[in-house]
Order: C-alpha cells, then sequence, then structure tokens
C-alpha cells in the first residue's frame, strides 16, 4: 500500500513537472539553458547545417528556410532533405514539445554518416551553422 501511494506521488510530480516545463515560455529557457548543444539538423552532404540555441534572437529551423537554401543552391534531389542530427529521448519530458512540433517533421541521421561526405565547411555561407 505505501509503494502504491509512492508510485502514484511520483507519477502526479513527473507529470506536473512535464507539464509545466513544456509551456512555451518555460520550454524555450529551459531548453536554451541545458539544451543549446543538441539540437543539430543537416542535409545528406551537410552543405546545409542548423543549430538549435534558442537564443533570445536565434530562429529555429523552418522549411522557409530550407526553402530558400534549396533555391539559392539548387543542390541534388538527394541533398534536399534535411535530418535531425540527435535522437528523441522520451525521458527528457521537457523537451516534449519540441519534439511534438519540431522534431517530428525530420528524419534521424547519425553524423557519424553524414561527415564523411561533408563539402568543405564555408563560414561565409549562412546556411552553414557548424
Amino acid at each position: 500500500m505505501k509503494t502504491k501511494k509512492y508510485l502514484l506521488t511520483f507519477l502526479y510530480v513527473y507529470l506536473i513537472a512535464g507539464f509545466m516545463s513544456n509551456l512555451p515560455f518555460v520550454s524555450g529557457y529551459i531548453l536554451h539553458r541545458f539544451d543549446g548543444d543538441v539540437f543539430k539538423y543537416s542535409n545528406a552532404d551537410a552543405s546545409f547545417t542548423w543549430h538549435d540555441t534558442f537564443g533570445f534572437k536565434s530562429s529555429p529551423i523552418s522549411q522557409c528556410l530550407i526553402d530558400r537554401y534549396i533555391a539559392k543552391f539548387h543542390p541534388e534531389k538527394k541533398n534536399q532533405q534535411v535530418y535531425r542530427l540527435y535522437r528523441i529521448n522520451p525521458l527528457c519530458f521537457w523537451r516534449w514539445s519540441h519534439y511534438l512540433i519540431t522534431s517530428r517533421d525530420y528524419e534521424y541521421r547519425s553524423w557519424k554518416e553524414i561527415e564523411p561526405n561533408r563539402v568543405p565547411y564555408d563560414p561565409e555561407n549562412r546556411y552553414q551553422a557548424f
């Protein structure tokens, strides 16, 4: 009986913390503070790379940004798809809103698969963040 009570208390606290940490203003702050290095995106040859830092003036990845890259550089069809370079971890409850809103639009691919095909890094290219 006592174990059941502790389990229910833990579950309630976990769900409340998950809900509170995924409110928009709280979620943005937490993601910026603790997960600023996690959310990276790239296409197959790394001519387009994006790093979501969740800073005050930084914009998140969007399809509009990807479309501008495609219109400007006209990459091959295989290099037009953008992949997320991070795995989804359901235990990180403060990331759930980001996972549900943004991450579901991008397939996962490891950076180890992309890096050997990488084009040279050009710091002047606004579409290469790293």
